[in-house]
């Protein structure tokens, strides 16, 4: 070893790290090779720190406690922080499911198990013991400048979100609150944000002003979002507060938004809704929230935008594109249904909110264009990139009656995809003729035609490249995937808890549902088990084993550190 030289062995050890990209635990391992492949693995194997339920639960932490001096010695090293909370359960969750599952009292352990161990309690952990290991880290990892918080994830909608109120609370202040001389906050990443938390927060003005702190000085920013009111005044405040937040961050250079709320969509460019499943007003409140109010002064430096999994209105995203059009130089849309209204009666709208619009025809008056309107705002856009966009349809009559084609259709005969289309309509590309020779163009509500559009600054752009396939991650969600850019964050003993958490649920509601059918069998109990056989209730370890955690870190190096420096247990 002593014999190569030390250029080849860094780049026999950084090929390492990288060919171990989805293994951590391997990388970890190798650093008991030698003490020169501990000095030089070290940064990247602890660029992450990670706390999540079994660092915080009082069974786990009195078998094996934090070791706070391994923090000391190496927290210097940690560049991210990785919050998994996703586990926790809230009481308003759990009253519900105690409510439902009264009946069955094969289900009463595990309710009492996930009010007992998994909700925030004296017998599990505090709101104190979070906000005390919170700031216990970074206290000893002042070179910190990215997080990532995953909220708890509620199986069931109850109205109450207190749990992650509490932790996104605590997690706003501990930050806020870091030692002199940290490093400032430059990525957030917030998984299963809720409107609920956002709401609540914004009414105490120290939230506030730990959210205006922990903002400030952010350059990238992650929001997956989840909603629990169906009330339009509460979604109406929910969509100015959300925004209110956002625009906290002025130096803010990438965004992304997804929303988890959204149906997950077959691959149909056309999806129905009619009054005959929901009201006009729950499918509107599935719309993301957009900017409503367009203003030159608001997050001047915004370059990239990505919306991903969402449903949106023509209005709000043409709207909100607007706010960004001096900055904005990337645009991505993956996954995005643009929201239209149908009724048999006034077939003359059918084509009022398009993605790209009608070819040779200015659009009509109060009509939303968006690849139109894209070129009439004046964006100037390097990047614009497409997939899977599609129309999400409520139609108005008793009777649906889906004859609509919008803009599926490419006039030119090219068979080309709509996401293709609207790449080359919104950056000015110049259109092929039609089948019939005739030119294809579209305009704008001005009937100019929407190549090669010079801005209101008199500046002339040349189109942008563009692309149409599958989505690639951009600045803003690869944050997401890796917080450190250096290994994915995943956790697999959080995910495996919560598919105990769903499938017990899911048993638990099948007994109810065959206990309705009782009544038709209640002569033939025998007839009845052989139709319907018994469920097994899973139960909860009393502990989670090695096997289960794969997080047993102490390699006798001294570096072992119970918060978990491992992001694949």
């Amino acid at each position: 070893m002593n014999r190569l030289p030390p250029e080849i062995l860094l780049a026999i050890l950084e090929y390492t790290v990288a060919s171990l990209y989805s293994n951590k635990n391997r990388l970890l391992a190798l650093r008991t090779t030698c003490k020169l492949f501990d000095e030089v693995l070290k940064p990247y194997a602890l660029r992450t720190l990670q706390l999540e339920f079994t660092r915080l639960d009082k069974v786990e932490r009195a078998l094996k406690p934090p070791d706070d001096d391994a923090l000391r010695r190496v927290g210097h090293m940690c560049r991210a922080l990785y919050l998994d909370m996703m586990v926790v359960r809230d009481e308003g969750e759990i009253g519900y499911l105690d409510q439902m599952f009264r009946p069955v009292r094969t289900m009463d352990s595990f309710v009492a198990d996930l009010r007992n161990r998994y909700c925030m309690s004296e017998s599990s952990f505090t709101e104190i013991d979070y906000r005390r290991r919170v700031g216990t880290m970074l206290e000893h990892t002042p070179k910190v400048s990215a997080v990532k918080l995953t909220l708890p994830l509620q199986l069931v909608s109850s109205g109450q979100y207190g749990a992650a109120t509490l932790i996104l609370g605590n997690s706003f202040e501990a930050l806020a609150q870091r030692p002199e001389g940290s490093e400032t906050l430059r990525t957030l990443v917030l998984e299963n944000l809720s409107d609920g938390s956002v709401l609540q927060l914004w009414n105490n003005p120290q939230d506030v002003k730990n959210i205006i702190d922990v903002f400030q000085d952010l350059r990238h920013l992650f929001l997956s979002m989840r909603r629990h009111e169906e009330d339009p005044g509460h979604n109406i405040n929910f969509h100015k507060r959300l925004w209110e937040m956002i625009c906290k961050a002025k130096r803010l250079e990438s965004l992304c938004l997804v929303d988890l709320d959204a149906d997950e969509k077959p691959p149909r460019k056309i999806i129905t809704s009619s009054q005959l499943e929901r009201p006009l007003e729950e499918w509107q409140f599935l719309c993301v929230p957009m900017m409503r109010s367009p203003s030159r002064s608001v997050l001047p430096n915004l370059a990239f935008l990505e919306l991903r999994q969402v449903e949106v209105m023509g209005n709000g995203l043409v709207s909100t594109l607007k706010s960004f059009r001096h900055s904005l130089r990337e645009l991505h849309l993956d996954h995005v249904y643009l929201k239209t209204v149908y009724s048999v009666d006034s077939p003359q709208d059918v084509n009022n909110t398009l993605w790209i619009g009608l070819p040779n025809v200015p659009p009509p008056r109060n009509h939303q264009w968006v690849a139109t309107c894209l070129r009439q705002i004046g964006m100037r856009l390097r990047v614009c990139e497409a997939a899977y966009l599609g129309y999400d349809q409520f139609v108005m009559d008793e009777e649906p009656a889906n004859d609509a084609n919008y803009d599926l259709a490419d006039p030119c005969g090219l068979a080309r995809t709509l996401e293709e289309r609207f790449v080359e309509v919104a950056t000015g590309v110049e259109q092929p003729r039609g089948a019939d020779g005739s030119p294809v163009a579209y305009w704008t509500d001005t009937g100019a035609d929407t190549e090669s559009e010079t801005d209101e600054d008199g500046e002339s752009e040349a189109p942008a490249p563009g692309s149409h396939g599958p989505a690639e991650a951009g600045s803003a969600s690869a944050w997401q995937r890796s917080i450190d850019g250096q290994f994915p964050n995943c956790n697999p003993f959080t995910l495996n808890m919560l598919h105990v958490f769903a499938e017990s649920a899911y048993n638990g509601i099948t007994i109810l549902n065959r206990r309705a059918l009782w009544d038709e069998y209640e002569d033939d109990y025998d007839e009845f088990l052989e139709l319907y056989d018994p469920i097994p209730i899973p139960t909860f370890p009393d502990r989670y084993t090695e096997e289960d955690l794969q997080d047993d870190l102490d390699y006798g190096d001294g570096y072992g550190y119970g918060y978990g420096f491992d992001e694949f247990f």
